[in-house]
């Protein structure tokens, strides 16, 4: 049996992915890096963010440094040509702004250069979307609101293995936490949270990545980093139904376990920086993304009968991004930056539902770095996502709660407007 607004759950709901990376990977972990549309970010070390970015970068940095930052993401969605069939009682409005501002930080810390060798820990978010449609959304049968959300914990370490090369690893330590809901009882007229079915759970999960690093000339430098898929089990989930909808689960309940497996996919970063002089740099990323892995999600709950074991198809596709950047040094203080990027999405146009209505991204970015002190700088970054338009065409489907033809064309946008503070020691 399948549920689409059951099962989308744990990993495909949101539009996150409007605010970051494809997918629903985030790539607000740097914002000196965020300036060149994190074009160059594995090829050239710029503060502690390295961590992250490619840690065999590390020892490239010859003081020890913290850097924080936090990113505010100011998301919009446009709905048009929106239509419902086959079930009246489902329509309603086609309200756009569906994901909440949202603030990402992250932390790093970097020992600098030991002698050929260097460590580093960060704290950041890898994976995440947040949506939350009107309650009186045409497609809340589909789904409404969504909260899913990827803290990881890196510690790492790079190595000279020659004086032009080095490597990196690290460990990753990954708590995914998720809540889902949509109002299916709503299509056969059952309204507000009578007709609501939530789910929810949380898992810890374990990756790594490996990294490097290369002066290929004295003025150009390379940088490669893998990041691993990660696995979750979530065993601990709870599936909610409200009070109208607990005769469909044998014995009246409305809540029980629910369980699944899932895995965030790994991905291959290549990155490229050749300086024109001693002020200006060019810069070049390209990235792969194994989104393919979602083929699909099946979901175990502790309701007997048919509501036991649901299941739902993805049949996502790899992503490439793309982005190109300059940075320029004004003075001893002041380095500006920019940057265009390009991001595939994974989803399919056959596959695409009212969580995710998600195409190609383009990406325009600007930033500065300012230097407060020798020892203190500032950066700030401003993103400009935009997106293709994306049309979702989601058929009738017969069932214990039957879902009406959706049929609407979205086009979303974000703005993201991010600050960094650097200290060396």
């Amino acid at each position: 049996m399948k549920l689409n607004q059951l099962t989308v759950a744990i990993l495909a709901a949101g539009f996150a992915a409007q605010a970051s990376a494809a997918g629903f990977a985030l790539s607000e972990q740097s914002v000196s890096a965020n300036g060149t549309a994190n074009a160059g970010r594995a090829s050239d070390a710029v503060d502690a963010s390295v961590v992250y970015n490619n840690p065999a970068a590390m020892h490239k940095l010859k003081q020890a440094q913290i850097t924080t930052n936090v990113s505010f993401i100011d998301a919009d969605t446009n709905i048009r040509n929106q239509t419902v069939a086959g079930g009246a009682t489902a329509g309603g409005s086609s309200k756009g702004d569906i994901v909440p501002h949202a603030f990402v930080p992250s932390g790093f810390y970097t020992s600098g250069d030991q002698g050929g060798w260097a460590w580093g820990i960060g704290a950041y978010g890898s994976f995440g979307l947040k949506t939350n449609h009107d309650d009186g959304f045409a497609g809340r049968y589909l789904g409404n609101k969504s909260d899913v959300k990827v803290t990881t914990l890196q510690p790492a370490i790079s190595y000279k293995v020659h004086d032009k090369v080095s490597v990196g690893a690290g460990i990753t330590i990954n708590q995914i936490q998720a809540y889902l809901s949509s109002n299916p009882g709503d299509v056969i007229g059952l309204t507000g949270n009578n007709g609501r079915l939530q789910i929810e759970g949380d898992d810890l999960g374990y990756g790594f990545n490996l990294a490097l690093h290369a002066d290929v000339t004295e003025n150009t430098q390379v940088g490669l980093i893998y990041r691993s898929k990660v696995k979750y089990k979530i065993d601990n989930g709870e599936i909610r139904l409200g009070a109208a909808l607990a005769g469909l689960a044998t014995g009246g309940d409305r809540k029980a376990s629910a369980s699944t497996g899932i895995s965030t996919p790994e991905s291959v970063e290549l990155a490229l920086t050749h300086a024109l002089n001693a002020k200006t740099k060019l810069h070049a990323t390209t990235s792969w993304t194994r989104w393919s892995r979602l083929k699909s999600l099946d979901v175990s709950t502790g309701f007997p009968g048919p509501l036991a074991n649901v299941g739902e198809e993805f049949n996502w596709k790899d992503s490439m991004g793309y982005s190109v950047g300059v940075s320029h040094a004004l003075d001893d203080k002041l380095t500006v930056r920019a940057g265009l990027g390009y991001d595939n999405t994974p989803v399919a146009p056959a596959d695409r539902g009212v969580r995710l209505p998600s195409g190609d991204r383009r990406v325009v970015s600007v930033g500065a770095g300012y230097a407060l002190t020798p020892n203190q700088v500032i950066d700030v970054s401003y993103m400009y996502l935009d997106e293709e338009r994306a049309d979702v065409d989601r058929p009738t489907v017969i069932g214990v709660l039957p879902q009406p033809a959706y049929r609407a064309s979205y086009h979303n946008s974000a703005s993201i407007y991010g600050v960094q503070y650097t200290l060396k020691f």
